[in-house]
């Protein structure tokens, strides 16, 4: 029985359980978990025998094996996953069309049952929602600075930086480990909480055409 008080938690339930267009319901076929497990448990084994074993001609052959079984993983999950991927722009802008025309009933109907709660209630959330959306949009650039703007980028560039004097077989030092791992960590709490502000976003303009409705 829903709630007869409208809540940011009820509101987040609702959007939760709106359904997801095809395109997004995106589950791996066995070939590519293979594929990914194999790359995956390869290089966590070859980064840390690399790192404890020590230089010999045997460790450097054991490390070659496994980049071998690290390669023919990614191998598995391109054959696997590659041939469903859409590449070319027009069939992109097509499916983005249809994810379009496949939620904006869902979110119209959002917005008709926000209508039925009493103005005053839809008022004081979407001015909170307003509110929280800026105090995160000026607190989250002192954790981050632009990283939430600049995507994938730090990261990339941390790992050409990381790797561009790299020899074989690889010996990173704990510290650097330590770093790269920190990087990660940041990027990924930075990543959580750009989600909190799209949603807050979301709250709001949801609120908002519910009161101009």
């Amino acid at each position: 029985m829903e709630s007869s008080v409208l809540t940011f938690a009820a509101l987040n339930e609702k959007i939760e359980a709106l359904p997801l267009h095809p395109s997004y319901q995106f589950s791996p076929s066995r070939k590519a978990k293979w594929g990914i497990a194999l790359a995956a448990i390869a290089g966590a084994m070859a980064l840390i025998l690399g790192k404890v074993l020590p230089a010999k001609s045997w460790v450097l052959a054991l490390l070659i094996v496994l980049l071998i079984i690290e390669i023919v993983g990614l191998i598995l999950v391109a054959i696997a996953e590659l041939p469903g991927i859409k590449l070319t722009p027009t069939a992109e802008r097509r499916e983005f069309a249809e994810i379009l025309d496949f939620d904006m009933p869902h979110y119209d109907g959002l917005i008709v049952w926000l209508s039925t709660f009493p103005r005053e209630r839809l008022e004081a959330m979407s001015a909170f929602a307003s509110h929280r959306t800026l105090r995160v949009q000026s607190k989250l650039p002192l954790l981050t600075g632009n990283l939430d703007k600049l995507g994938a980028l730090p990261v990339f560039a941390a790992l050409v930086i990381q790797f561009k004097d790299l020899q074989w077989p690889p010996q990173p030092s704990w510290s650097e480990v330590i770093l790269f791992g920190a990087l990660m960590f940041v990027y990924w709490l930075t990543m959580l909480q750009v989600g909190a502000r799209l949603r807050l976003e979301l709250y709001d303009m949801l609120l908002t055409k519910a009161l101009t409705a």
